[in-house]
């Protein structure tokens, strides 16, 4: 026999003996909840959210109070002091933009969780989503009314400004009823189980 013959049979011995010995283990055994997948940013997300909307709050605070100094310190300065007053208004405008985004992300939240179990997740995920467009749409509604409302206010009395808000109160009242009666038909066909 020659040399490189012996170790040849000698390494197939070795690796069929060590292959023989040591059984396959699953790398499993011992891991909290096994090898499952877990999601670590989604607990994360909410904490997130708050600490950026509380950062924005602090830099709003400062803000405010930055512009405020510049109305004081313009000494009957109009550019001045409008340069103070619009300070005010983006750092106030950011803070309700942060707010917003937190209830955005939150509402979203809550209306796609019940999705992860559904047995037809297409169509839920379709009810879901007009569930969302609706409330969206009944907010939007909302805000138009103010926003009329407040033109009225400010209208001191010019007929151009009071038929305005009078013709966006009017459409926002008739889109609002046609999309929530279409709504009511489809949940009503729906139900019929025809």
């Amino acid at each position: 026999m020659t040399l490189s013959a012996l170790f040849t049979r000698l390494f197939s011995l070795l690796a069929t003996t060590a292959l023989a010995a040591a059984p396959a283990q699953d790398p499993c055994v011992g891991v909290p909840g096994g090898c499952a997948p877990v999601n670590m940013i989604t607990p994360l997300i909410p904490v997130i959210g708050s600490l950026l909307v509380g950062l924005a709050g602090g830099g709003a605070v400062l803000f405010v109070v930055i512009g405020g100094i510049q109305m004081i310190l313009s000494a009957g300065d109009d550019g001045a002091g409008n340069k103070g007053k619009m300070s005010m208004i983006y750092a106030l405008g950011g803070f309700m933009l942060a707010l917003a985004s937190q209830a955005i992300v939150t509402f979203v939240h809550t209306r796609v969780s019940p999705l992860a179990g559904a047995s037809t997740p297409h169509l839920d995920f379709m009810a879901v989503a007009v569930s969302a467009v609706l409330s969206l749409l009944n907010v939007a509604f909302i805000g138009i009314v103010i926003y009329a409302a407040i033109l009225l206010v400010i209208a001191w009395g010019k007929q151009d400004a009071y038929h305005k808000s009078m013709n966006m109160i009017l459409w926002a009242i008739i889109g609002t009823l046609i999309i929530n009666a279409a709504n009511a038909i489809v949940h009503a066909v729906l139900n019929l189980g025809l």
